[in-house]
Order: C-alpha cells, then structure tokens, then sequence
C-alpha cells in the first residue's frame, strides 16, 4: 500500500507532497517534512561514509509499520515513497517520476521557477493516475 510521496529540493524544501492511504494524518506537516528531510540528511551521510563501496547509496529503510524508498537525483532533488514494509522496491518508480514526470512536466516547464513548491497541473495528475494506478496502490 502506497501512502505518501515527497519530493525535496536541494535546500530541504519540501516542493511536493501528497497522500493517499496514510493511517495517520500528521499532527504538524511542515514539522514531519524537517524531520523526514533530517533523517534522509543523517542517512544518506552514514551510508556514504560507511560503505565499502564509493557508488552505494541509500535506498530503502523499512519498519514493522512502513518502508521508505528513496531514490536522489543528480542535481539533489530528493524522492521519497512511504509503503507498508512488504511492498517491493520501488527504485524504477522513483526513477520514472523524476525522469519521465518532473522532467518533462517540471523542469522543462517555463512557468515553473526553480525550488518553487510544484504547482504544474500536469505533473500532479500524471502522478497521482501513475501512483493510483500502480499494481502495490491498495494492496493489503
């Protein structure tokens, strides 16, 4: 079951965000995005200065109650996808939203100014049927 996307610019602004299937409505929403931006912040660190390997990086954390794919572009947006923990990876996901959607819908869009919060009407709707649409959307 899919029940968020974030998408972060390189600053730590949260440009994008929409839920779906979310059991528990966030309490303070612009305090969850600092936090979650934080944490992709402290995890991405770790894993760069832990790994053996100088290409690995951070995709995935999963808990008993959600799984976080993450998936960061070269010019530092940052994907994030909240799931229950047995969906699979969702890395191609991530990587066609960014680069079939944002893109073209987004970047190539010449109303959108750079790091302003995503408003382009048909980056939202291809999104959201691409999200609803997915085969893992509502599985329970």
């Amino acid at each position: 079951m899919i029940f968020n996307l974030y998408v972060f610019n390189k600053k730590g602004q949260c440009i994008y965000y929409r839920e779906w299937n979310r059991q528990q409505p966030a309490e303070n929403l612009a305090e969850e995005q600092q936090l979650i931006f934080g944490f992709l912040s402290a995890i991405t660190t770790f894993v760069s200065k832990t790994s053996q390997e100088v290409n690995d990086k951070f995709q995935c954390y999963s808990t008993s109650s959600y799984k976080m794919h993450y998936f960061e572009s070269a010019t530092g947006l940052r994907f994030l996808i909240n799931t229950d923990p047995r969906t699979p990876s969702l890395q191609r996901d991530l990587r066609k939203i960014y680069s079939e959607y944002y893109v073209e819908f987004v970047s190539k869009n010449p109303m959108y100014k750079l790091g302003d919060t995503i408003s382009c009407a048909h980056f939202i709707g291809i999104v959201d049927k691409f999200i609803t649409g997915h085969a893992n959307f509502k599985s329970e």
